[in-house]
């Protein structure tokens, strides 16, 4: 099974965007997509026809919003999906979708963190915010993929929590140099931050490629995995 995260700054880079989203559904079996605003929405609809749509949107403060899309090939329905953290004040979105395999459940969730303030640093809402999805996810059976854009360095506790808790954090045991690229440090010049996506895995997935491409399709770079996986 293949699958795609990306940030994807609402199409901002729609002539570099595309042509990746068109490549990666030629055998990506889900996209989970963050910063999908209305216009990026429908592209996203009309580049991936061959795709469910499992949608959510989440309103904290103006410019701290979260409207995910996650995109499952239709030959391999997901078994269900809910919303994450949907009524956690002060904490982002994401999105579960569980499927059946001849292994048992597998969950996806697509994630993206509270993005104020800027530092992406541990402060309590962000600490309560991983607390949440652990605990949210410690109520669930099988296999579990947790990954996108969480507004966090790798150095945080935030992330930490992770490791602590039984996942293998792929970020690091990939030794992935950075997730951002030239688009965000040239906005924030006297900020440059390296890390922002993440993606957690439970101990029984089993991983057989990860990667992290160097482009500018987004002012984040996307993350690629391919897991072992028996279809039902």
């Amino acid at each position: 099974m293949k699958v795609v995260f990306l940030n994807t700054w609402n199409g901002k880079m729609r002539a570099e965007i595309e042509p990746f989203i068109r490549e990666q559904s030629q055998d990506a079996d889900i996209f989970c997509l963050q910063e999908v605003y209305p216009e990026m929405r429908a592209l996203c609809q009309q580049w991936l026809s061959d795709y469910q749509e499992f949608y959510a949107y989440k309103f904290i403060v103006k410019d701290d919003d979260f409207p995910q899309a996650t995109y499952v090939r239709k030959s391999m329905p997901g078994l269900e999906s809910e919303i994450v953290l949907e009524n956690e004040p002060n904490c982002g979105l994401g999105i579960n979708v569980r499927f059946q395999t001849k292994n048992g459940i597998l969950n996806v969730c697509n994630f993206h963190g509270a993005a104020f303030p800027g530092d992406k640093l541990d402060n309590p809402n962000r600490l309560k915010q991983s607390e949440r999805l652990i605990d949210f996810f410690r109520q669930r059976d099988g296999q579990k993929i947790i990954g996108g854009d969480f507004n966090l360095l790798n150095n945080t506790q935030s992330v930490r929590m992770f490791s602590e808790n039984g996942y293998a954090d792929l970020i690091h045991d990939f030794e992935i140099k950075t997730t951002r690229n030239r688009l965000a440090w040239e906005m924030y010049p006297d900020s440059k931050q390296f890390y922002s996506d993440f993606v957690f895995v439970s101990p029984e997935v089993k991983i057989e490629q990860f990667m992290v491409p160097e482009n500018e399709i987004s002012d984040h770079l996307p993350i690629i995995m391919e897991i072992e996986i028996n279809k039902a």
